[in-house]
């Protein structure tokens, strides 16, 4: 009997021993489909990361261009704001001064015409006398025969 409760309790330890390592075998197998989870979500973030600074990269390149172009812009526009107060304190013409000038110099140099006024009527090139021209050709204008 001694022998019977020897095989019984090898038994019940073999029972006992195959769910615990079936258990830890479970936890292991499922520990390691999570790490290699883990492992390839830490892949992707990883790369997500290094494209994303890469396109931060190139936004801040193009912000740098535009910020060296936009200070050219305002260098060039400070000139002429300085070129401008320059010429306003060198002369007195008053507010309109430089766009007045060229135009009192063209108005001063038109001619007048003098009207002339005509004796006769112009020829009629026509075929045919027609409109203000058509008469005879007999008659002489209304001035040549006053």
């Amino acid at each position: 009997m001694d022998w019977l409760i020897g095989v019984v309790l090898v038994l019940v330890g073999a029972v006992i021993g195959f769910f615990v390592a079936k258990y830890v075998y479970l936890d292991s197998a499922k520990s390691s489909k999570d790490s290699q989870k883990e492992q390839t979500l830490k892949d992707v973030l990883v790369q997500q990361s290094f494209s994303h600074v890469a396109e931060s990269r190139k936004v801040v390149a193009q912000l740098e261009q535009q910020c060296q172009v936009l200070n050219r812009n305002i260098d060039s526009y400070e000139k002429s704001l300085e070129l401008l107060n320059i010429d306003a304190q060198g002369s007195n013409v008053s507010f309109f001064g430089e766009h007045a000038s060229p135009f009192l110099q063209h108005k001063e140099q038109t001619v007048k015409r003098v009207k002339d006024s005509a004796d006769v009527q112009p020829l009629d090139f026509s075929n045919q006398s027609s409109g203000l021209f058509s008469g005879t050709e007999g008659t002489t204008p209304e001035k040549q025969s006053k």
